[in-house]
Parts: structure tokens; sequence; C-alpha cells
């Protein structure tokens, strides 16, 4: 466990930074609720890849944490080119109801290289990244990022669809159903992350913690298509608030595409979020996606804000 005691100047306090504890958990979610929720009941969240900054006074003036990107599943599967980049993701909050808790910032983001720098160590062969995701208007965060040497990676387009307008139907082959799957079994889980990783180019998918923390999210939904027993495309829905609900994780495996899968199952979960009341339904999809992007305008979709990804590689 690393620990290691901070003085700044004679005028202000020390802090220390040091690895997180459970009873971290309350303070942290008076400054940053996701990052609480995370760090409790989503298994990828390890102490040891999560820092916090604590005051003489026992207070939390800070927290900050590595958790594995997608891309970090496949390290140790040989099939993957030898420029492929395996990412960690970073995130840091401040605690702003604290008095000068700013100045923890780069001592949090200096524990949080060097301990992924530690496990880089463990792949020495692999190319490895830190990635950090910013929105496009916070021009003082991606100011500092910069200053640390991260670049940008891509563009997260964030897109938004009018609920109060109608909701054309779309058509599917009879043998096609789409069915609004709990999946309660793990191996129903299973089979669903087989899916979603047999649809991807590069054979990504959540893990099995990301998914089951997404489930016991609020009003979490998913519409799925289904050929027989096969998975062949889905989309899965949750609340952002009494308005909005994501429309997210959208794949349809490859030999379905341009079939109209991807317009039904995002369909059956736009008209469902309509009845629950919801008045905006939004999505992220990256810049490059030019047939996903040309899909989501055909739907409705319009833009509502662009986010960063920055990275750093070590």
């Amino acid at each position: 466990m690393l620990e290691r005691e901070i003085t700044i100047n004679a005028n202000l306090h020390t802090y220390k930074i040091r690895n997180y504890v459970e009873n971290d958990a309350v303070e942290i979610g008076s400054f940053d609720f996701m990052a609480m929720l995370a760090y409790q009941y989503n298994g990828d969240y390890q102490a040891e890849n999560i820092f916090c900054a604590q005051d003489e006074e026992g207070h939390i003036l800070g927290a900050g944490h590595l958790v594995p990107d997608q891309t970090w599943l496949l390290l140790g599967k040989a099939d993957q080119p030898a420029d492929f980049i395996y990412k960690l993701n970073l995130d840091i909050s401040i605690n702003h109801n604290r008095p000068g808790s700013e100045r923890v910032l780069e001592d949090l983001f200096i524990s949080l290289v060097s301990r992924a720098k530690q496990l880089r160590a463990e792949h020495p062969t692999k190319k490895i990244s830190i990635s950090h995701t910013i929105e496009s208007d916070d021009l003082e965060e991606i100011d500092f990022y910069l200053s640390k040497g991260f670049i940008v990676r891509r563009n997260h387009l964030i897109m938004k669809r009018d609920l109060t307008e109608p909701i054309p139907e779309q058509s599917l082959p009879k043998h096609i159903k789409i069915i609004n799957w709990k999946m309660k079994t793990q191996e129903e889980e299973e089979q669903y992350l087989k899916a979603e990783e047999a649809a991807d180019a590069d054979g990504l998918s959540w893990s099995i913690n990301t998914l089951r923390w997404t489930k016991a999210g609020a009003e979490w939904d998913t519409f799925t298509a289904f050929e027989g027993e096969k998975v062949i495309g889905s989309v899965m829905t949750w609340g952002l608030g009494a308005d909005r609900s994501a429309t997210e994780s959208i794949f349809v495996l490859p030999e379905w595409r341009r079939k109209g899968v991807a317009k039904a199952v995002i369909t059956e979960a736009l008209k469902f979020l309509k009845k629950q009341g919801k008045t905006e339904a939004t999505l992220g999809v990256f810049d490059e996606n030019a047939g996903a992007i040309s899909l989501y305008k055909a739907l409705g979709y319009k833009m509502l804000s662009i986010n960063i990804e920055f990275g750093l590689e070590i």
C-alpha cells in the first residue's frame, strides 16, 4: 500500500496520498457519487489502483483511479497486432467542499502515473497508454493534461434524440425477435459478452464486472435481437436523470449488418423510453465511425456535445 506525506508550505496543512480504504466511500460520495459507487460495487476498481489525498483532520481532499479499459482485457491474447494499444483509464476528482483542495491534483496524478508504470512493467513487450476523456469546453482540464504530455487520440460525439418527436416503426424478418432481455443468469451474461466481442472489429467487450455493475444501476434495460437462441444485436438503456436516458452499447453481428437490426433494436429502446416518460435519449459514438453516425442521424439523433479522448503512452 502506498502512503506518503506531502507538505506544500508552512501556510498550508499537510496531506498524505494513500490507497483507498472502504471507509473513504461516504466522503468521496459527497463530491463524486459515481466514483463512490464504482469503488464499492464494480470489481474492476481495485484499491491498489485508487488513491486518496487525506488531510491532517482525516478529510478526503481528492481521489483518483486507474481502471482497465476494454482493451486491457485482451492482454495475453496472441492474435493482437504488435502496435495494438492497451489502455488504462485515469480519472481524478477534487473535493471542492474543502478549501484549498485543488493543490492535491498534481500529487494524485503523479501517484496514478507511478502505479500505471508499475502495471506497465508487467507487460514489457506491449504498448501501454493512459487514457483520459474530457468535455471539449473544459479548457482548464485540457490544459492540465496537455502539460503532462497527453495528446488527442480521438473524439467522442455525444448525440441526442428528442423523444417528443415521432418514432417511426422499423421492420424485421418474422423469425427475428427483439426482447427486453434481463440476463438473469451468468450463462446469459456470458452469452451477451461473447456476442459483443464477436461484433467488435478488435474483439472488445465489457468485463463481467462492468456488465453487472451497469445492470444494477437505475432504470437499466436492454433490447436484444435474437435469431432463434442466437444474439445478433443489442442496445442498452439506463437512466441519466428524470428526463434523459442513455442508449448505449449498440452492436450488431457483422453478418447481420445493413439488414435493419440496429435500427430495430434502437427503435424499440426509444419507444420504451418514451413510454417511461423520458423526453431525450443520448448516445456516444467515435468520430471515425461514419457508418454508425449516418445510422444515428437517420434515426433522428442530433449533436449535443463532444468529449475528447487524450492518451499518454508509458
